[in-house]
């Protein structure tokens, strides 16, 4: 995840703000191999094999959100970058993600919700990516768990016996 910790990185510029968030975004997505393409997009929609990327900037209101968050799903990108500012005091970024999450299928896709004025951000979706990268960091080559790893993922059995009735208060000894 080398190109989003990247684009997270990007601090507000000073003068022209969209222009110069362009700019920087793109040059990032060049690094990392990242070509325009053409999209429903406002800012920019990158494109290599392996994947794709979609930038979208809003301090609008909460159906400018809703609009931004349409066209960065229907790109179908695999990782969406949403850049906002706390100064606009439309939404937070948990209450972007609320949106996001209520209104739309997202699917496999990723987003980001990056706050420029902070440097704040958000991971949408990158739930899975953490659970594959603790297995695969447990197990060994060969695929069978390894004896070192720590705890298991999954209890086997429960370590305390409770008693009690079905309705009673339960004791755990």
């Amino acid at each position: 995840m080398e190109f989003v910790d990247e684009v997270v990185r990007v601090k507000k510029p000073a003068a022209r703000l969209i222009d110069t968030l362009a700019e920087q975004y793109s040059a990032i997505a060049f690094k990392f191999g990242y070509l325009e393409a053409q999209s429903p997009c406002w800012l920019y929609f990158m494109r290599k094999e392996s994947g794709s990327a979609a930038f979208e900037v809003q301090f609008g209101n909460i159906s400018e959100f809703k609009s931004s968050f349409g066209r960065l799903v229907k790109s179908g990108a695999d990782l969406c970058f949403l850049v906002t500012s706390l100064r606009a005091h439309t939404m937070k970024l948990e209450e972007a993600r609320g949106l996001l999450l209520r209104n739309f299928e997202i699917k496999k896709q990723k987003y980001v919700l990056i706050d420029i004025e902070t440097g704040r951000h958000l991971r949408v979706n990158f739930e899975w990516d953490r659970f594959e990268q603790k297995l695969s960091s447990r197990t060994d080559g060969s695929g069978e768990e390894g004896q070192g790893g720590g705890a298991p993922i999954f209890r086997e059995q429960r370590r305390k016996k409770i008693y009690g009735r079905r309705g009673e208060h339960k004791e755990q000894d």
